[in-house]
Parts: structure tokens; sequence; C-alpha cells
């Protein structure tokens, strides 16, 4: 009986043992299982950042920018960039004057800690009843009653109606010599497309239907009203044969680290005008390229400038008609918002992303200390991204809003220092990168 006792004694010990390893293991399991959970979050939670870094990388627009800190606000004044200007075929010009980078680049410090104290004079502003967001801070019912007016949707079915700018040429024709003589004399009111709030315009020409002789202007480094007066002859063509040409023109902003991007084109029937041996001037507003012209969607924003505290609110309202992005027909944007100056970054933010859907709402505000000596040399970025939590993010598009810019952007810009202290909306088209 002793010894049966004993092994009964040592038998719920063991099961005693076993139970409380099994209690141990179980708890360590459900801590790891927990740990994880929180490392697997944080690490979705930072993949947006971290697959938009590897987009800026390859976006020249963007990642030839370096971040400046806040309480380390200095940066280059009149950077450039360099650029190998086209070399015309069979072309002269009257200006035999090429352009040379400027290297000098003035430095110049100011002090972000020396700014007025923050206000609520434009924080106060609120946005239509879509949806609540905390960013605004403040009730959803004042919200509501204090919207006055949004824009009206823009209608993807229009035609766009951005001021691409006008090209001034004239043509000439001497039959005795069977010589075209065409001039290209200036562009005025060019659009924007650099980051800097301008642009480094050429002009390509071609004599149509053939394509394959192209004759190029010099590029006219950092000009929205560039001069060329330049001439291009085309030799041995027969009257008769002239009547079935075609010029064409098209303007182009060079970019030395990626593909040029094309500002507009004209193109003019040698059999519609009249030829003769005076030069026939000609000013034709330049028309989309063919096959830039895709459609991503129009975003609607609000911008507020207080020059008391020397701060620009941005609103980002909402999104309209998105480009879809994904194979199940829908996209996950969101928004990133740079502060340019002089060709840098001086500080960046990004709304919250929206899933699957091509019309998001944000209602999301963002303020920027923006000094009152330096606000013409200051332009916001606006890129519309479209998240993917596996492959990298892909840019849809941008919006670029600042003093130099062009079009519904510089309106915008415009209004809102004409009327400091009160939210001007407006709809722009995102255009590809």
């Amino acid at each position: 009986m002793a010894v049966i006792s004993h092994i009964q004694v040592i038998a719920w010990k063991s099961i005693a043992t076993i139970a409380v390893a099994s209690s141990v293991c179980v708890v360590v399991f459900i801590l790891f299982c927990a740990w994880c959970f929180k490392k697997k979050k944080k690490f979705l939670e930072s993949r947006s950042d971290d697959h938009e870094a590897n987009l800026y990388e390859d976006d020249t627009s963007i990642s030839k920018l370096p971040l400046l800190k806040n309480d380390d606000f200095s940066f280059l004044n009149n950077g450039s960039r360099n650029k190998i200007n086209p070399s015309p075929a069979k072309s002269t010009s009257s200006s035999s004057n090429k352009i040379t980078p400027n290297q000098e680049k003035k430095k110049f410090v100011f002090d972000i800690n020396s700014l007025p104290k923050r206000t609520n004079e434009c924080t106060n502003y609120v946005q239509p009843p879509l949806e609540k967001n905390k960013d605004l801070g403040g009730s959803y019912d004042t919200i509501v009653s204090s919207w006055s007016s949004i824009p009206n949707e823009p209608d993807p079915s229009t035609e766009r109606g951005e001021d691409l700018g006008s090209i001034y040429f004239s043509i000439s024709y001497d039959v005795y010599g069977l010589v075209l003589k065409l001039t290209i004399q200036k562009a005025v009111n060019l659009p924007a497309k650099d980051i800097s709030g301008s642009s480094d315009p050429y002009v390509k020409v071609l004599l149509l239907p053939d394509r394959k002789n192209k004759l190029e202007t010099r590029v006219k480094r950092k000009k929205l009203n560039p001069i060329w007066n330049e001439v291009f002859t085309f030799e041995g063509f027969p009257y008769q044969k002239l009547l079935q040409r075609s010029v064409y023109l098209q303007v182009l902003d060079y970019d030395r680290f990626s593909r040029n991007d094309p500002i507009g084109e004209i193109e003019v029937a040698l059999s519609d005008i009249e030829l003769q041996s005076e030069p026939v001037p000609f000013v034709k507003k330049l028309k989309p390229c063919k096959g830039s012209t895709d459609y991503l969607g129009d975003l609607l924003i609000s911008m507020c400038y207080n020059p008391t505290s020397c701060r620009i609110s941005i609103s980002i309202i909402k999104c309209s008609n998105l480009k879809k992005m994904d194979i199940t027909g829908s996209c996950d944007p969101y928004i990133k918002i740079y502060l340019i100056y002089s060709g840098k970054r001086i500080d960046k933010k990004k709304t919250t992303i929206k899933k699957r859907d091509l019309n998001p709402v944000w209602n999301e505000n963002f303020e920027f200390d923006v000094p009152i000596d330096k606000i013409r040399e200051i332009s916001f970025v606006l890129t519309v991204i479209d998240f993917d939590r596996i492959l990298p993010n892909e840019s849809i598009g941008q919006v670029t809003i600042g003093y130099r810019t062009a079009g519904q952007s510089l309106k915008h810009w415009t209004d809102m220092m004409n009327h400091p202290r009160k939210p001007i909306a407006m709809w722009h088209k995102i255009i590809k990168i």
C-alpha cells in the first residue's frame, strides 16, 4: 500500500507540473502573438512612408529636392538645373548668345522662431458637410452651418480649358529659290512645368507629313516668355508640293534627367495660307499635345493666407473621378503636400488613405509657416498617390500652386493673396508627373 500511495503522489505531482508548464506555454504564446500583431500593425502603418520614399527616389520632380528641418531653415535662393541645349539642325539664329547655367548661389537664412505667435484667424475655416474630420476641430454642426459655398464639380466630359500660352512665328516663301523660311519669334504666358515655378522651353519643328527630319530651337532656361528669333529653312520645295504640307510646332519643357514635358502644339496647313516673299506673321494659341491629355481626375482644395501669423492654411476637400489604378477598377488614394522654396522641400504633410474610392472626401486642414518676404518664392506641390499594401505606391498625378505658376493655379494663388483670411476654394485638374 505504501508503494501504491507513493506512486500516486508522484503521478499527481507530474500532472500538476505538466499543467503548470502548459499554462505558462499558453501565456507565453498569447504574449508572443500580441507582440507579433503590434509589430505587424506598426509595419503596415509605416509602409506608406517607406513606399512613398521609394516612389520619389524615381521621381525627378521631387527626389532632387532635399527635405530641410524646420529648426534649420537654411536653403539656396537661386538653385538651377544643369541642362543640355538641343542642337537645331539647319537653323540660324539672330541671337547667337547661348545660355550658360548660373553657378553662383546666394544663401540666406531666416529663423522660424522669429515668426509671430499662432492665431486662429485662418484655422476657423470649415469644410462642407461631406465627412466628419477630427483635424478641423469644433463641432460638426458648426462646420455644416458655417460653410458657404463650394465650386461646382467639373464635368469630365468637357474640355479642359487651361491656358497653355501662345507662340509667335512667321512664314515666307521664295518662289524662285524654292525655299520656305520659318521664323520662330517667341512664346508668351507658358505654364510652369518645373517645381521651381518656371520652365525651360524649346520648340520642335516639323514639316508634316515628314516626321524624320525634325528641327529644334535652343533651350531658354527658366523662361515663361521666351524669345528665340531663330530662322529655319526648307529648300527644294516647289509651290504645289508645299500645298500638301503642314507646319507643325511643338513647345516642350527640357529636362536633363527625365523625359521632356510637352507644353502645347499647333499645326498650320500651308494650303490654308497665302505664301508670299514677305514674312506673314502668325500668333497661335497652343493646344494640348495629342497623347498627353489623359484625364486623371480633379482636386478641390481651399487656401487661406493669414498675414498676421505668416501662415497659409490648405484644406484638402475632395477628389473627383480619379483614374482607376487597381485591377478591381478602384484605387486607395491619399495626398502628399510639399512646401517648395527655391527648388527645395521645406515641409511635407499628408492626408489619410481612402480605401477603394475614386471620389474620395477628406476635409483635412494643414498649415504651413511662410514668411512674408519669401512668399513669392514658394509653391505647393500636391501629389495624389495610390496606396498599395504590397507593391510600391504609385503616383496618379499632381497639382502645383504658387506665385510662379500659370492658369487656374496662378488664379487660385492670386485670389488667396488678394483676400487675406478668407478661404478660397477651387477645382484643379490633376496632371501627370
